[in-house]
């Protein structure tokens, strides 16, 4: 009998002395959340600034656009920590999005590699939002950056532009027949890229016009708003350079 009660209280004393410990074991600090990025406005001093952010791993990040009047938006993001980011745009009439641009759309103050995203639409007055994701649900860095222009250069005529790194000639291109050429033209060596959202088909040319000038010549699409985007072949040249839609 008095066997039976020692080993009980040796028992209760090793679960006291567990219990204690258990107790002693401090809670994981909580992981924490990325700062919401700034939201882009055009015509807001901050509006072509690269953004940085955090996507969390198994979720995504996402940056507002507000857009005042119709305008063409190129959009790149890039992750610091070389993962595989995606992008995805939303709002009224839109739902665009991309996993690798393949460096076509080199244009922004970060340079593309092939698996980084690039997207361009023509928007509507509204409230958008740009989700940036990782194709792997892996937890990334990211830096992106929104171009946007209410620029048009209809058929028949020409406009001036500059253009610096980080910071391309775009503009909204009204096609009434869907046949129209578009060249640049300028003193040092550019490039022409045209984005047809609603035949969801990219162009792109470097010296097609002669003298290191690009020409885009359309075969047949239908009337639409093409996204143009010109710049320098280097990605690093400043200049100027004329947009003419024939």
């Amino acid at each position: 009998m008095g066997t039976a009660r020692r080993t009980a209280g040796i028992v209760g004393i090793a679960t006291v002395t567990v219990a204690a410990l258990t107790g002693c074991i401090p809670s994981p600090p909580p992981v924490p959340q990325p700062s919401p990025a700034e939201p882009i406005v055009p015509g807001a001093t901050s509006a072509g600034e690269v953004r940085e952010g955090m996507v969390p791993a198994g979720g995504t990040s996402t940056v507002e656009l507000q857009v005042d009047e119709r305008s063409a938006v190129v959009i790149g993001a890039t992750s610091p920590d070389d993962e595989d980011l995606t992008l995805h745009l939303t709002g009224p009439g839109v739902d665009v999005e991309n996993d690798d641009a393949h460096s076509e759309l080199d244009v922004f103050a970060f340079e593309l590699d092939s698996r980084d995203p690039a997207l361009a639409a023509v928007l509507e007055p509204g409230a958008y939002s740009i989700e940036v994701g990782e194709w792997s649900d892996d937890r990334s860095s990211f830096e992106l950056q929104a171009l946007t222009t209410a620029a048009t250069v209809p058929a028949g005529t020409s406009a001036d532009f500059d253009f610096a790194p980080g910071a391309p000639a775009i503009a909204i291109v009204p096609l009434a027949e869907g046949d129209e050429s578009i060249a640049a033209t300028s003193d040092v060596d550019t490039t022409l890229w045209a984005y047809l959202p609603e035949s969801d088909t990219e162009y792109r040319d470097d010296d097609s016009g002669g003298d290191r000038n690009p020409l885009i010549e359309l075969p047949g699409e239908r009337p639409q708003d093409a996204v143009v985007v010109a710049t320098g072949y280097d990605r690093d040249e400043s200049g100027s350079l004329q947009l003419t839609v024939g």
